[in-house]
């Protein structure tokens, strides 16, 4: 691997590290710390080029994570990394602090509004909130999709390893996608038919660019794959029917 591939790839996982929740100092050490045991502070200084006392506080951190530990050896202490399978641990204990969070102040909010918009900005942000919108879906119930003429819903999902379990979901659930494509994205869409739990159209003349909508059980959702990704959410379950109605007319519209 070449010095630069490797940087990229460094620069990837720091940015995955912050925003799972460490912050840019302790993912600096973290990864340093990965390929060593009973590693000196003083190696992870020049390593990291980080000052000594920013090595010292991310050290503290990353064992309080349970991410690293020490033992001391000849009266000097020695860190190592702990499995990176801690970050696991790490998310699920911030999902279910996340959701107890929630039930508590859900008693002091006032009520949502028949029809409330959220904006989410960034692959990151995009990918979170379709697996929520996904888990929020009732079980046995048919997401409709107004396509894009861009791929990056599924690329994007790919690139972070995510779609097999998208996918694993949606079958669990027995959730099944109505699917509005283009005819250039016809071969693709036979691939995909024959893996997923799906169907799709052609619809002549079709075409939205990168902006593509989905219309879920109770809201839409309008993705425009830009730079950056901007996903904007419109919740009310009438606002979904009239856009299912639309979608409705559009899939009479279209054939294989």
């Amino acid at each position: 691997m070449s010095k630069n591939t490797d940087g990229l790839e460094n620069r990837h996982l720091l940015k995955q590290l912050e925003e799972i929740g460490l912050s840019e100092k302790e993912a600096r050490v973290y990864i340093a710390l990965l390929p060593y045991r009973d590693i000196g502070s003083s190696k992870l200084i020049r390593m990291t080029g980080l000052h000594g006392q920013f090595v010292y506080d991310a050290l503290t951190k990353l064992e309080e994570k349970g991410l690293a530990k020490h033992v001391v050896q000849n009266g000097r202490k020695k860190f190592s990394a702990n499995s990176p399978t801690r970050i696991s641990s790490l998310i699920e204990e911030k999902r279910l602090s996340a959701h107890s969070l929630v039930r508590q102040l859900q008693g002091r909010f006032v009520g949502a509004h028949e029809q409330d918009f959220e904006v989410y900005q960034g692959e990151s942000a995009f990918i979170a909130h379709q697996f929520v919108l996904l888990e929020k879906q009732p079980c046995d119930t048919v997401i409709d999709v107004i396509a894009s003429q861009s791929e990056r819903y599924q690329t994007t999902l790919e690139e972070e390893g995510l779609w097999d379990d998208y996918i694993k979901i949606l079958r669990e659930k027995n959730i099944k996608t109505r699917y509005l494509g283009q005819e250039v994205q016809r071969e693709r869409l036979k691939k995909i038919e024959a893996l997923l739990p799906w169907t799709y159209r052609i619809l002549p003349g079709h075409a939205t660019g990168l902006m593509n909508t989905d219309i879920w059980h109770d809201n839409i959702t309008l993705n425009i794959f830009g730079d950056p990704v901007l996903s904007i959410t419109i919740s009310g379950k009438q606002i979904a029917d009239g856009y299912r109605e639309f979608f409705e007319a559009l899939w009479k519209l279209s054939t294989k």
